[in-house]
């Protein structure tokens, strides 16, 4: 499909843009039409610009989703960046729409010591979550993992920061949305009424698309995000790259790879397999240490000093 692609772009794409960039260049008139759009690009405000980026964003969006019907798939990541993109270019323009700067501005004495008690209670639901995440995935006890507490405490906080935002703008959404339609309306309404025949509700209706566009990403990301099947084998693969570091020899076991284990107290350790769909599974075992006698210490060190002599 992607050679498909390149010789559509190479072959047609590229051709129809210099033709059409070649009789642009040899027409005085449209010339100086593109001359006049350019400068008066020029003059945009932000909320235009914000506007502009968001019209953008979304034709993309529409146009790789349109890809996929002729069998043109985009990977992963691909198709994550331009919804990212369109969520982002759609919160941005409604910041300008509603101007949240100046409302930050106005009041930003108590929007700080708001967002202070909040930073606070995502912090302490962090550590919440980070041990309860521990205990359920992996069946130990939080505390002989700290390791694995203090990454996923790091992980989890911008987590419960994008889960949190994302379900209040989804709540937030309904009644955002039937004010800015009652809004459009009603400027309409006042534009015939006043006999007005050049106004445009093109502001209010990007408005109305960007809530929707962005509260439907946001949500769907939000439950992509805490599905079970998604979190479950990434946690886990954090965990054991928070604690788990030692091989399997630690503990007189044959060395496999990809398993690996983290002593514990009371002569106990925990192990981690590497499994297809769950990422890892976790079992406590016996692990007592062999340790060394006291001549082969003594026959490290004298080869400790001869190597230094």
């Amino acid at each position: 499909m992607l050679a498909a692609f390149t010789l559509l772009i190479v072959f047609g794409f590229l051709p129809a843009l210099f033709g059409y960039i070649a009789n642009v260049r040899g027409s005085l008139e449209k010339c100086t039409w593109y001359y006049q759009q350019t400068q008066a690009v020029k003059g945009w405000t932000v909320n235009e610009y914000s506007l502009a980026a968001f019209f953008t964003s979304t034709t993309l969006l529409y146009a790789a989703g349109s890809l996929t019907l002729i069998g043109m798939k985009l990977n992963l990541m691909s198709g994550l960046g331009l919804l990212l993109l369109s969520c982002l270019t759609a919160l941005a323009y409604l910041c300008c729409y509603w101007k949240i700067p100046v409302i930050v501005a106005k009041y930003g004495g108590p929007l700080k010591a708001l967002l202070g008690a909040v930073a606070i209670g995502v912090a302490t639901l962090s550590k919440i979550y980070s041990d309860a995440g521990i205990a359920e995935l992996t069946g130990l006890s939080p505390q002989d993992l700290p390791g694995a507490q203090l990454l996923l405490t790091f992980l989890l906080t911008p987590t419960i920061w994008f889960l949190g935002l994302s379900l209040s703008l989804g709540y937030l959404s309904l009644p955002v949305i039937a004010i800015l339609f009652l809004r459009s309306v009603y400027r309409d309404f006042r534009k015939k009424k006043d006999g007005e025949k050049n106004g445009s509700n093109l502001r209010d209706v990007a408005a109305l698309v960007a809530v929707f566009f962005s509260v439907i990403i946001l949500l769907s990301l939000t439950e992509k995000i805490a599905s079970k099947d998604f979190y479950e084998p990434r946690l886990k693969q954090a965990i054991v790259f928070a604690s788990f570091h030692l091989p399997t020899s630690y503990c007189g076991l044959t060395d496999t790879k990809g398993v690996q284990v983290v002593p514990m107290s009371d002569d106990r350790a925990a192990i981690a397999i590497p499994h297809e769909k769950l990422g890892y599974t976790f079992e406590l075992i016996d692990c007592k240490p062999k340790n060394k006698g006291s001549d082969e210490v003594n026959a490290i060190l004298e080869k400790t000093n001869s190597i230094q002599k």
